[in-house]
């Protein structure tokens, strides 16, 4: 669990019968298979996802505290880049909201087909990209993959380390045209927020703080950074967050 020691103490008991549940798991990926949320609908083609998350799908708890955020503040004025695909939840969510096209990125490439034809079932208008995303040129960054889609982090070590071609902002068509940053990350989200300035088109910034992996001194200094930058927080759900500059 990523949340701070309060929210893990009342939300245990929860997530293992609720969100985390091999009995529900089973019975969603052998009986209803695909994701259904609303209107919207999400193959679950990916090879390893373990038994216990498809009981997020069941439940719909899914990715909940980003959703709650999206839904509530998304709208025609956000044009918005994603980092994190994943199954193409979040994205269709904002597209559902927006109506603008979206960038999306994705760095494991093994679920890239089952994104595209979420976001293209769907019916939204989106660019994937399979970089990692910096502001300058910089060295190629190495990201450890696991079984789990949901842990694709540079931070959490596993046997599986690749290395991500990143892409600077710079050389993607119209990105300063982008005035949203939404970022689940899995601990990576600091350097977008360190660098907050560097993409300075940005006005609105959604993102999940992983307390598993981004330490309190460090989480202040991101707090700090946003302040010094003009966001002030405007809503939170958990641990995921929503500033909006100005």
């Amino acid at each position: 669990m990523v949340f701070n020691t309060l929210t893990k103490i009342i939300l245990t008991p929860i997530y293992y019968i609720v969100h985390h549940n091999y009995l529900f798991g089973l019975i969603h990926k052998y009986f209803i298979k695909n994701f259904y949320y609303k209107n919207l609908m999400f193959e679950l083609k990916i090879k390893n996802i373990p038994i216990q998350n498809y009981s997020s799908f069941l439940f719909k708890t899914y990715e909940y505290n980003d959703k709650k955020l999206i839904e509530k503040h998304i709208t025609t004025k956000n044009r918005s880049v994603i980092l994190g695909g994943g199954i193409g939840f979040i994205p269709a969510l904002v597209y559902k909201n927006s109506k603008n096209k979206m960038l999306v990125f994705e760095i494991n490439k093994e679920i890239i087909k089952n994104l595209k034809n979420n976001l293209i079932y769907n019916k939204t208008n989106f660019e994937i990209f399979t970089n990692n995303l910096v502001y300058k040129k910089t060295k190629n960054k190495y990201f450890f993959f696991s079984n789990d889609f949901l842990s694709t982090s540079s931070k959490i070590k596993t046997k599986k380390k690749v290395l991500v071609q990143n892409l600077e902002k710079n050389k993607i068509k119209n990105f300063n045209k982008f005035n949203t940053l939404i970022l689940d990350i899995e601990g990576d989200e600091d350097y977008y927020i360190l660098n907050i300035r560097k993409f300075s088109q940005i006005k609105y910034l959604f993102f999940e703080l992983h307390f598993n992996v981004i330490n309190k001194e460090k989480r202040q200094t991101i707090m700090n950074i946003l302040n010094n930058n003009g966001f002030k927080l405007k809503d939170k759900c958990f641990n995921s967050y929503y500033f909006k500059k100005g």
